[in-house]
């Protein structure tokens, strides 16, 4: 690969991730040594990458944290637009305005929709969050997105929801990496059609009535919580 030159405001830390990142992006994770690592980026061995990431994991984690503050970022940019124009957006709104950053920065900034092709099965086994993460400070316009959605969704008992929300993440990840990993355009109107249904689909998903069997199953598990509080204190 062409080595990667560190740019003047770039820590040590930043540029090992900008060289493991761009390994990655042209061998695969799964190819790249911590070893050819260190070498691409000049460093005379590992202790640099094992004190700021600690092992191979870290340095992926750190790579997934990385994008996904760019990714609430320029979500943060389309929520302050969107709500000066719309305090009280539709459901629908909603949806639109979460996988909108991830949708965009594909279209703008080539590295990312490499990344999330490649690393999209990744994240979706990771820790790392797109839409379920519970870090405020990392992340707050996701924070701002879901409290939003709550708001919409009263109806929806709150475990519920959070399974859908869930869901509605890992079918966003699915559908936005194997469309970057295709190669398909982010552009246009084959693009723009892939986007609306995506927001159709994820509104209908989150907005839909619980049925009769669901709600069965939400008494079942109450039933079974009290019955397990019962025996945790002894019958009293």
């Amino acid at each position: 690969m062409a080595r990667v030159e560190p740019r003047p405001e770039d820590t040590t830390r930043e540029h090992l991730l900008n060289v493991a990142e761009a390994l990655f992006l042209e061998r695969g994770p799964d190819e790249v040594s911590l070893r050819m690592i260190v070498r691409e980026s000049g460093q005379k061995n590992q202790s640099a990458l094992q004190y700021y990431f600690g092992s191979r994991d870290g340095l992926i984690d750190a790579i997934l944290d990385r994008r996904l503050e760019q990714i609430d970022a320029r979500r943060g940019a389309l929520v302050e637009m969107a709500l000066a124009g719309d305090p009280d957006p539709e459901l629908r709104q909603i949806c639109a305005l979460m996988i909108r950053a991830p949708f965009l920065l594909c279209r703008e900034d080539r590295s990312f929709r490499d990344f999330l092709g490649l690393m999209g099965q990744r994240l979706l086994a990771s820790d790392q969050d797109l839409n379920t993460a519970d870090d405020a400070e990392r992340e707050p316009n996701l924070m701002h997105m879901r409290a939003l959605l709550r708001g919409k969704l009263r109806h929806v008992d709150p475990e519920v929801l959070k399974l859908r929300i869930e869901n509605a993440y890992a079918f966003t990840v699915l559908a936005i990496s194997r469309r970057a990993r295709r190669r398909e355009s982010f552009r246009g109107r084959q693009a723009e059609l892939f986007f609306d249904n995506l927001a159709d689909q994820l509104a209908a998903m989150l907005g839909a009535a619980v049925s009769d069997a669901t709600r069965a199953q939400l008494e079942g598990h109450g039933q079974a919580r009290e019955l397990e509080g019962v025996a945790s204190s002894g019958g009293r």
